[in-house]
C-alpha cells in the first residue's frame, strides 16, 4: 500500500511539495490578517468622500 521513497528524486519531490504547502499556508494566513485592516482603512476614506 505504501511505497518507500528511496531515490534522491523522490525525496526532493516530497520536500518540494511540503515547501509549497507551507508557503501557501503562510500566504493565506497573511491575507486573512490583512483583509480586515484593508477593509477598515478603505471604508473610512470612502465614507468621508
Amino acid at each position: 500500500m505504501f511505497t518507500k521513497f528511496n531515490t534522491k528524486l523522490d525525496k526532493a519531490v516530497i520536500l518540494s511539495l511540503i515547501a509549497m504547502v507551507g508557503f501557501n499556508v503562510v500566504v493565506l494566513t497573511q491575507q486573512m490578517n490583512a483583509a480586515p485592516h484593508y477593509a477598515l482603512t478603505h471604508s473610512v476614506s470612502a465614507a468621508q468622500a
